[in-house]
């Protein structure tokens, strides 16, 4: 079909939400599938159709106006093209191996790409010329965002989800290299520090006897080398760091980082380092309302407007996702679909502007002038928006991302298509500009779509098996007109036949539904045909008025297999006519012979299916994924089996690379196209189909084409993939071509002209219709209403039941929703009732008469006896219903006992293993012994027996150790033969020899031993008094190498294991004495009950048994009284049982028979063999019969003297039985107590059993702690080897890179010195032609030689050369930046300016006059190269400087690298001193007396880090020296002290003397200076002074009566004078409310006079009082006026007199 011409890429539609760009002022472009997408503010839309191997990333210089685009394949390249021409502009190769992840313009002429895996390389390219710059690998994982300095194109920053770094690029002419600067990020919490502080935790403190500790890294201590270990810190940090999302610089290096969680960070450029300028706040404070406009409303356009601080707090995670830098700010937007303009002055953060698009934002981009920008949606939408204007929001466009279900042409003559999303968004395209006309919105997720041929109109099929139609006749605005329901799935299949007569349907089963296509009929539905499996698919072909529709299905109800079945059935004018003869049921599915249905099998799975022409079926084989073709029999096969039935492959072709694809035929059935997942379709002609013609529409790795169709007349092929673009090709046919799309338009024609009548009678129906509208939905759900009408039809029945009714059941009504299956499953149900009504009445009838005899029955039962009566479920007449219950309970009983089995089966595995670990491999078993008297408890030590390889250990140690010491003592007596002891081994053998006095205490030394041998005080342990002694132990100040440590170790052990052996044995032997006592006390316990029995004495004996600690064997075995629920037995189990008791009841009966022997036993010895002493006491004296029978009197002599002696023998058996009771009692007392004893003996062993434990766990406990310390000592030095190993690998990696360094800083001099030669010439050559003017112009004059030199030094003003980035500063422009040219284009418009200033200055009315026109032009063009030559220069001048930079930069790192080696060097130098003392410096673990430890305890042990280690002898001389001093010191202080005390008591006598001597004194001059008053005279004058005293008192008392009397006297006056006062004032009272009525008179009287004086007062002049009211007041002024004169003078006066007095000396007189 490659003869026809070619598909060319007409339109494509579709956006989702990737980075869009601006590439104009006002032209945005974006990716479209494999296209690229331009746009421009007017909305002229143009697509660049991408020709290169799949499509990757894109991207857009808007200064320059190109975009480069990466290709999708293996070794992919990079094409740079120019807008708006599209010309290919610069090819970039070798960026990657796989893919490019992004593309990145820098704001020059810089692109910088990333690759994907497996290296993630980022490459720097100059794009102009296509040079790859400089390469690094960036990590192993994606950055999140990549972005060029605007500033500076040097720096570039990457940001990933855990870390930011900034690449620097240095440049040396041709040479560039990148360097990395890490950013760390900080913690996601606020509340979290950055640095975390060490906790102080209570550790044990050092026992080391020295202050040198080894400090080794962590990387060492994990054992990690090489990158781990590099990486350990990184490793470590569990603190949860913030994730950058986006990124944008400031003009200053700054950098603004948005992340994930909402926090917004500020790097500094020249620290390298983040901080955060703004937290989220916790969702929990965040006010309801800000929270809910966050969200992702859908709205028009929101309001700008400024807010407040308090906003600030909207900025929530996700709304940092994309941020860009404007002059006025940081504009930000997210998730939330709210644009914000942030203020960041110092560290504040303000929300200054906020903008609600309405969407989620997943693109921010500014136009060149920072003046709009474009916000783009992942929902497809398109925004734009000026800063700071509220009312410039707009839409650009819209397109409505999401998956494309469908795509089909309208109705014949239309030049439209339509297409269906996911979501139920109908849109309808223009098919040749590809402009979107309409959309309407059905509400419903879409599974399908199909235009009708007849009418304008769309049907679309839902999840909920829905079908909408679709008005399409006014495409201005589409509507909803209709919507019906086939079945309750999912519209998996939905289709018209080619003249739009019936519509095909099929859900996800095996039903194919057959409706009438014409709108006017309402789309009834006719019937359904089911075929044999799940459907793949439907497809038909018409026939004139007949349509063949053919259905390819799995039988095995697996689609991802391919279809194996096809099924084939026709529809034909005459099953229309009569329907009801074609159903083969009520439920209107259609008969096999009425539809000509035939099936066969498919030898090939298949995937796809198009029915054409002749019978002739093309499909793709799964398999090969080719496409065949096979030719359908027009008569139906006899059986399924027989070989007509399977459908063979006929022809194949090239097919597609991936499975999935599909298949379809054109309008005019003249060609193929095929499509799948790999993204490509072929279309072929039915006549060549081994030509074909295939087109890339969609990416494989996206899942390939989705969908495709053709338009009516061919011209067209429109394609949807799964990535939600919509893509339109175009034919531009041959000449060959042209004729054969001549034929497609014919027949489209002709079948539009065949239908116009038709088409025109539906739409004028379908216009007729009203929009249909959604239902409103009920409060309640579908499920909640079915249960309250099922509860309500239970209750109605059980009434019926409760009133003995007959019920009938109601009449079932179609539910609101119904399908149209459901109405026929309902009819059919309807018709069924109607036909046997009578029949279910009887039946109804029969059950009520057999419910009312049950009843009875029941009634009956409840009274009968229990015996008789029967159980409820004997009622139960429904034996199916019984036998489902039991079944179930079957089920439930079995499934229950699987569970139990399984439960027991896991807990008896785990028994297994426990007793496998804990018992079966135990040599000694763990038991304990308990005490009789108390709860002391003693156990064994368990021990498993050693393992081969521990025990050839041990006995490789052994022989080595014994090698060794037979080694060293050989060679010390060769060298100490003939030789004394020097004083070096006297002084080494001190301390040990001294320890002996500490070890007699200890109960360790013996005086026998020699002085070489080492006591317990230095070996740190008491092993070898309990069996862990040997002499194969190294001494441990001689442990200095791994092998004897390690061997230290295995011999510890094994001291160990002899310690506990030995203890175990012992623990046997009182084992064993317990044993023996438990029976001993058994035996007599046995005698002790036959005591109890004979004393009748009712007592507890206590009977001792070994428990299940002492006897562990005892916990794995279950006795039966161990079991508190009954036994569940099997049927076999009980027979057997029974029969065990039927045999021993037997036996029972047996042995009760006649027994010869013990009859004759009881006949002739009483039953006993022996006769014992107890037996006979126990009998009574027989006592005669005739005391029993005769009384007392009838007695005879003979009698009497019998009863005399049987009172005797009576008395004398008492007397023995007495006798016997004590001698048992005494018996059991001493049983008793042997008993006792036997048990305290028993616990005093047991208790010194337990003192050993404890000594022998304390010894074990000394050996282990050696062995812990061995094992961190060879842990420590691992730790050290390892420390090592990784300084060795540093430093032969800083060696390499020194290396390379030292390379890289001699070529870097080379290219310096080589450059700097070539800068020379060039700048000799220049001045040589500053020299050589003279020269070259020495054929004029020296005045004109001047004039022309002048104008040789002229230069084009203002036109210096400026850097490639110097900016152009604008102060009205809103670029935060300068506005910044490429290189190349500042470069050549300076070129140009100069060369328009250099025309200017070489135009002949600037020669000198008189000058020749030719030297004119030699002296212009000299001039001119003179400039290049300048120009030059000054270009090599810069690069001469970077090259100088970069050379210095090169030598710094190559002097850094050699310190790093120094230091390295050092820190391994240092590390070897402290492994060797580290090895020298050995801790050795004591055993001291507690009072030989002088060192003062800590908070937890001992720290012995500052502590010596002394002899004894030392410290025991300087006690006796101190005792000595002592003792000394305290006779001459008894001394003093006595003297002293003399001192003290004569010095008191002393003080106690003068203390009476003024006390005497004082009462001398008390005596002295007493007054002698008139009483005391009185008193030493009177002879009888109490007489005196008498008389005054009596006349006294005389005194006092006579006053009370006169008292009296008064108090009579006084009274009478108060009542005379009394009537008086009553008498007052009366005359003053008389005067208070006259004064009352008199006031209203004043009143009136007053008010009359009032009116009056105007028309007198009394001037006599205001004259006397100013003379009084000057009189006042005047006495006040006097008062302050004469203060004044008298205060002059005393000054004069004060002065004067200064003046005249003062005679004092002195009194002698």
């Amino acid at each position: 079909m490659d003869q026809f011409g070619t598909l060319e890429l007409a339109w494509s539609q579709g956006y989702g939400g990737s980075e869009a760009h601006f590439i104009d002022h006002d032209v945005i472009c974006f990716q479209c599938g494999k296209s690229i997408k331009f746009v421009s503010e007017s909305g002229i839309e143009t697509v660049f159709a991408f020709k290169g191997n799949g499509q990757g990333p894109f991207t857009a210089h808007k200064i320059n106006k190109y975009f480069a685009v990466a290709e999708q394949c293996l070794n992919p390249k990079i094409y740079v093209f120019v807008f708006p021409t599209f010309k290919e502009f610069s090819v970039l190769e070798g960026g990657a191996q796989l893919e490019f992840q992004q593309l990145v313009f820098s704001a020059s002429e810089f692109l910088l790409s990333l690759s994907g895996l497996p290296g993630y390389q980022m490459t720097l390219w100059k794009y102009e010329t296509g040079i790859k710059l400089a390469s690094v690998k960036i990590g192993a994982t994606p950055p999140t965002s990549i972005c060029f300095n605007p500033a500076n194109w040097r720096q570039v920053c990457v940001t990933k989800d855990k870390e930011i770094t900034v690449w620097q690029t240095e440049q040396a002419d041709d040479k560039y290299i990148l360097l990395p600067q890490h950013v760390k990020l900080p913690p996601e919490d606020p509340n979290m520090a950055e640095d975390e502080k060490e906790r102080d935790v209570l550790t044990r403190a050092s026992t080391r006897m020295t202050q040198y500790t080894v400090d080794v890294p962590k990387a060492a201590i994990a054992g990690l080398v090489g990158e781990m270990a590099e990486r350990l810190s990184e490793i470590q940090d569990e603190t949860v760091r913030v994730a950058p999302v986006s990124q944008t610089w400031t003009p200053t290096g700054d950098i603004y980082v948005g992340c994930k969680g909402g926090q917004l960070l500020k790097i500094d450029g020249e620290l390298m380092k983040a901080r955060v300028l703004y937290y989220p706040p916790p969702l929990a404070e965040t006010p309801q309302s800000r929270a809910t406009s966050a969200g992702h409303s859908k709205t028009s356009i929101g309001d700008s407007q400024p807010i407040a601080d308090e906003l600030s707090a909207m900025v929530l995670e996700g709304s940092l996702n994309c941020i860009a830098l404007h002059r006025k700010g940081l504009y930000a937007v997210g998730t939330d679909g709210v644009l914000r303009r942030i203020e960041t002055g110092g560290d504040e953060f303000k929300v200054a502007e906020q903008c609600n698009v309405g969407a989620p934002i997943s693109s921010l981009a500014f136009s060149p002038n920072f003046s709009r920008m474009a916000l783009c949606s992942p929902l497809g939408s398109i925004h734009l928006y000026d800063s700071g204007l509220p009312e410039s929001l707009f839409l650009l466009r819209d397109f409505h991302h999401g998956q494309i279900i469908a795509v089909s042409a309208m109705a014949t003559g239309s030049e439209t298509f339509v297409s269906v999303r996911e979501d139920g968004e109908v849109q309808v395209w223009k098919v040749d500009n590809g402009k979107l006309l309409s959309s309407v919105n059905l509400g419903a997720q879409a599974t399908a779509l199909a235009c009708s041929p007849l009418a304008h109109i769309a049907l679309v099929g839902t999840l909920t098996g829905h079908i909408f139609c679709v008005d399409l006749a006014d495409i201005g605005k589409l509507r909803v007109v209709h919507r019906f329901r086939m079945y309750g799935g999912p519209v998996s299949h939905l289709q018209f036949d080619q003249n739009g007569r019936y519509i095909l349907s099929a859900p996800e089963g095996d039903e194919v539904f057959v409706a009438d296509g014409r709108p006017s009929q309402n789309f009834s539905v006719l019937g359904y045909a089911v075929v044999d499996g799940s459907i793949n698919t439907i497809t038909n072909y018409t026939s004139g008025q007949n349509v063949q529709v053919v259905v390819t299905t799995n039988d095995k109800h697996d689609k991802d297999q391919g279809a194996n079945k096809l099924t084939v059935f026709s529809l034909t004018d005459k099953l229309i006519n009569d329907l009801k003869i074609s159903y083969n049921s009520l439920k209107c599915d259609f008969r096999d012979e009425a539809i000509n249905k035939m099936q066969f099998h498919l030898t090939v799975p298949t995937e796809g299916a198009a029915f054409g022409e002749n019978n002739t079926l093309y499909a793709i084989n799964k398999h090969t994924k080719k496409i065949y073709s096979v030719a359908v029999p027009e008569t139906k096969p006899r059986k399924m089996t027989s070989p007509e039935a399977y459908l063979s492959a006929e022809t194949e072709f090239t097919g597609h690379q991936l499975a999935g694809a599909k298949i379809m035929l054109s309008p005019h059935n003249r060609w193929l196209a095929s499509y799948g997942t790999d993204g490509c379709i072929m279309l072929r002609a039915k006549g060549s189909m081994d030509r074909h013609v295939s087109i890339m529409p969609h990416e494989y790795h996206l899942d390939g084409v989705h969908t495709a169709t053709f338009s009516e007349d061919c011209h067209y092929l429109l394609s949807s993939g799964y990535d939600g673009v919509l893509i339109c090709f175009a034919w531009n046919f041959t000449s060959i071509g042209i004729s054969k799309a001549k034929s497609a338009i014919e027949i489209a024609r002709s079948r539009m002209a065949r239908l116009i009548t038709l088409q025109q009678q539906e739409d004028d129906f379908v216009q007729s219709l009203t929009e249909w509208n959604v239902p409103v939905p009920v409060s309640r759900s579908a499920s909640v209403l079915q249960q309250e009408e099922r509860e309500r039809t239970e209750r109605k029945k059980q009434e019926a039941i409760d009133q003995d009714i007959i019920y009938k059941t109601p009449t079932p009504t179609p539910k609101a929703d119904a399908t149209w299956l459901e109405e026929r499953e309902l009819e059919a149900l309807i018709d069924e009732d109607q036909h046997y009504a009578e029949t279910k009445t009887g039946l109804r009838t029969q059950i009520r008469d057999i419910r009312r005899t049950i009843q009875d029955m029941m009634k009956d039962n409840e009274v009968l006896p229990d015996i008789e009566k029967l159980g409820r479920h004997e009622f139960d007449l429904d034996v199916d219903e019984q036998t489902k219950l039991q079944s179930l309970g079957n089920t439930e009983i079995a499934r229950v006992r699987e569970e139990i089995e399984f439960d027991n089966l896991a807990k008896m595995y785990l028994r297994d293993m426990i007793k496998k670990e804990c018992w079966d491999e135990m040599k000694v078993k763990g038991r304990a012994l308990q005490a009789f008297n108390s709860n002391l408890e003693v156990s064994n030590f368990p021990m498993k027996e050693r393992s081969e390889p521990v025990v050839q250990a041990l006995e490789t140690v052994t022989k080595r150790r014994q090698i060794e010491i037979a080694e060293l003592a050989v060679r010390k007596q060769e060298i100490e033969q003939g030789q004394k002891p020097s004083s070096h081994a006297k002084y080494r053998q001190s301390p040990y020899s001294g320890a002996s006095e500490f070890d007699d205490d200890l109960g360790e030394g013996e005086e026998g031993e020699e002085d070489s041998k080492e006591l317990p005080s230095t070996t740190g342990s008491l092993g070898a008094q309990f069996g862990g002694g040997s002499d194969l132990f190294y001494s441990q100040f001689e442990l200095h190498t791994r092998e004897q440590k390690t061997t230290q170790i295995i011999l510890l052990e094994d001291a160990i294991h002899r310690i506990k052996n030995t203890f175990n044995k012992e623990f046997d032997e009182v084992f064993g004495k317990k044993e023996q006592e438990i029976s001993k006390i058994k035996e007599k316990n046995k005698r002790i009950v036959k005591i109890m029995e004979d004393l009748d004495i009712k007592e507890e004996v206590m009977d001792y048994e070994l428990s299940a600690l002492e006897k562990p064997e005892m916990l794995l075995t279950v006795d039966d009284s161990e079991v508190k629920v009954e036994k569940f037995l099997t049927a076999a189990q009980r027979k057997k049982l029974e029969q065990e008791e039927k045999a021993e009841e037997a036996r029972r009966l047996l042995e009760k028979g006649d027994n010869a022997r013990d009859r004759a036993l009881d006949m002739m010895m009483g039953g006993v063999l022996e006769i014992k002493k107890e037996d006979e006491l126990k009998k009574d004296v027989p006592k005669p019969h005739f005391m029993i029978s005769k009384a007392e009197e009838e007695w005879s002599e003979d009698e009497k003297k019998l009863v005399g002696d049987y009172e005797k023998k009576v008395k004398d058996l008492t007397e023995e039985r007495e006798k016997y009771r004590k001698q048992l009692e005494t018996e059991l007392r001493k049983l008793q107590g042997i008993i006792q004893d036997g048990m305290a003996g028993f616990d005093e062993t047991l208790n010194a059993l337990f003192l050993k434990k404890i000594k022998v766990m304390m010894v074990i406990y000394q050996e282990e702690l050696k062995i812990q310390r061995l094992r961190f000592v060879l842990l420590k030095e691992e730790e050290l080897e390892v420390s090592e190993r990784e300084l060795v690998r540093l430093q032969q990696h800083k060696k390499i890179l020194k290396q390379l360094s030292s390379e890289a800083a001699s070529e870097s001099s080379k290219n310096l010195a080589r450059f700097k030669d070539e800068y020379d010439i060039l700048l000799a050559e220049d001045k040589v032609m500053d020299r050589s003017f003279k020269r070259e112009f020495a054929d004029v004059s020296a005045i004109m030689q001047d004039q022309l030199y002048r104008l040789f030094r002229k230069r084009p003003r203002g036109q210096k050369f400026k850097g490639a980035d110097t900016p152009v500063l604008d102060v009205n422009s809103s670029n935060p930046f300068a506005e910044r040219p490429s290189t190349a284009r500042q470069n050549s418009a300076a070129q140009a300016s100069i060369d328009v200033a250099v025309e200017e200055m070489d135009r002949e009315g600037n020669m000198p006059e008189g000058l020749e026109l030719h030297v004119w032009k030699r002296m212009c063009t000299y001039r001119k190269d003179k400039m290049d030559s300048e120009q030059l220069v000054k270009v090599k001048s810069l690069v001469y400087a970077e090259m100088t930079d970069f050379e210095q930069r090169r030598k710094n790192e190559d002097v850094a690298l050699e310190e790093e080696i120094r230091d390295i060097e050092k820190q391994i130098k240092s590390l070897k001193e402290d492994r060797q003392r580290f090895t020298l410096n050995l801790e050795v673990q004591l055993l001291l007396k507690q009072g030989q430890v002088e060192v003062d305890a800590g908070s937890f042990v001992h720290n012995y880090t500052n502590s010596v280690l002394t002899h004894r002898t030392v410290v025991e001389e300087l006690n006796s020296t101190i005792k000595q001093l002592g003792e000394s010191k305290i006779t001459s202080m008894v001394e003093s002290k006595d003297f002293r005390k003399g001192i003290i008591q004569l010095e008191w006598e002393h003080k106690r003397m003068l203390m009476q001597m003024t006390d005497l004194q004082n009462k001398m001059k008390d005596i002295q200076f007493i007054k002698v008053t008139r009483e005391i005279q009185a008193f030493l004058n009177e002879a009888d002074y109490d007489a005196k005293k008498q008389q005054e008192i009596a006349i006294l008392e005389q005194t006092i009566l006579l006053q009370k009397k006169h008292h009296d006297k008064n108090m009579r006056e006084k009274k009478r004078t108060f009542n005379d006062l009394q009537n008086t004032i009553q008498s007052k009272d009366r005359e003053n409310s008389g005067l208070d009525l006259d004064l009352n008179e008199i006031n209203v009287c004043v009143n009136e006079r007053n008010h009359i004086d009032q009116v009056n007062a105007d028309r007198r002049m009394d001037t006599g009082a205001e004259r006397r009211y100013q003379e009084i007041v000057q009189r006042r002024k005047l006495v006040d006026l006097a008062k302050a004169q004469a203060q004044e003078v008298a205060v002059l006066r005393a000054e004069v007199e004060r002065l004067r007095m200064r003046t005249f000396p003062a005679l004092v007189q002195v009194e002698h």
